[in-house]
């Protein structure tokens, strides 16, 4: 059997300055940052990510 080792601590994430978001090259508006890049949700659609393409 195995025991839980639950007595660790994670590390602090660095926060990332992405700077300002670019704009869209088709229509001009502040683009997202959707899973990982850049993304214009208003050209792309909402449910921008990998399980929906």
């Amino acid at each position: 059997m195995v025991d839980d080792d639950d007595d660790f601590e994670l590390p602090v994430l660095p926060v990332l300055d992405k700077g300002p978001p670019p704009e869209c090259p088709m229509c001009g508006d502040p683009m997202g940052f959707i899973d990982g890049d850049w993304g214009c949700m208003d050209c792309n659609g909402e449910l921008m990510g990998p399980e929906t393409g």
